[in-house]
């Protein structure tokens, strides 16, 4: 059998699954794991880096499988270039994220994580204190959505059905004589991120990290937005200038922001500092595809592509 190396860790069960297909596996703790480029023709991975060299240095490498849908580690180029098939096993963590989105979504609003702190260091609360007082109503909104792919569609709908919001997409790939999905969805499509800018109460966040989406959330864009909204990222953190939306938040600029993907991830007050203290941000830590059940399904699928790579069948999912 061809060579298969797991170069991450990955759910227990789903590990299960993995040394069944491929009972050679070499995964971390086998002897052979920190030479896996001598060995590798199949390359199983979740978030670490595999550069452009290592790549060409895999002279026996055929096929690499991204856990779940972002592939910004990987050197796709480099895949291109060595015709090394990069897939990626997409749209399985869609309703945990929309879900994460969505919850984000709220504590801002009611400012829980603020009301929660002042709770447990005694202040007595009323509708007098600025934390309740400054919360925001969420029905009949409008509610931006950036990226219409599959978790941003369940976003949308996951936004009409709890709070009648009203939506708007802002995607360039998807056209109005190919809709797709979003024909059966209420929402109104613009051609610029900027015309929804001064719009929406709460823009939310659901693109790849592209060299087209790097950044693409600037100072500018912040301050077109209004004073009472709610951004909302669960893409990656590269999609946001990060200290420009600190600056947003300290500065009152917008009212607060939820953030899930970050430019440094794991973030932790070693990386970021005092941003933790910011009273407006609401924080997970990348959790989109984090329980369990989201994790071994997304494993068993990667472990699927590999298998049908290996078999000889056409490419599912690939992206380069």
């Amino acid at each position: 059998m061809s060579c298969v190396v797991a170069l991450d860790t990955f759910d227990p069960v789903g590990i299960e699954y993995m040394r069944q297909l491929f009972p050679e596996i070499i995964e971390q703790g086998n002897p052979l794991h920190p030479e896996w480029l001598e060995h590798a023709v199949g390359l199983l991975v979740a978030k670490s880096q595999v550069t452009a060299d290592m790549i060409k240095r895999a002279k026996k490498l055929k096929f690499i499988v991204r856990h779940g849908a972002g592939y910004d580690n990987i050197d796709a180029e480099a895949c291109r270039a060595n015709g090394v098939v990069l897939c990626n096993v997409p749209g399985i963590n869609a309703v945990n994220v929309a879900e994460v989105a969505l919850a984000l979504t709220c504590a801002c609003a009611k400012n829980l994580v603020e009301v929660t702190r002042q709770m447990r260091g005694g202040t007595k609360l009323n509708k007098r204190c600025e934390s309740i007082y400054s919360a925001s109503v969420l029905t009949g909104k409008t509610f931006g959505i950036v990226g219409g792919g599959r978790i941003g569609q369940i976003t949308a709908k996951k936004f009409i059905g709890a709070f009648d919001g009203n939506i708007m997409l802002y995607d360039p790939f998807i056209s109005d004589d190919n809709p797709g999905t979003w024909a059966s969805i209420p929402h109104v499509k613009v051609d610029s991120l900027d015309s929804m800018l001064p719009v929406v109460d709460v823009l939310s966040l659901h693109v790849p990290l592209l060299p087209t989406t790097t950044g693409m959330i600037q100072l500018q864009q912040l301050k077109a937005m209004k004073p009472t909204a709610i951004l909302i990222n669960c893409a990656r953190g590269g999609v946001v200038n990060e200290e420009a939306l600190w600056r947003a938040l300290r500065e009152n600029i917008i009212a607060s922001a939820g953030v899930d993907a970050w430019v440094k991830e794991p973030p932790t007050r070693e990386v970021y500092g005092n941003i933790f203290d910011l009273r407006n941000l609401v924080m997970s830590p990348h959790i989109g595809g984090s329980p369990a059940e989201v994790q071994t399904a997304t494993c068993k699928s990667m472990c699927d592509h590999m298998k049908e790579l290996i078999d000889g069948k056409p490419p599912r999912d690939r992206v380069a």
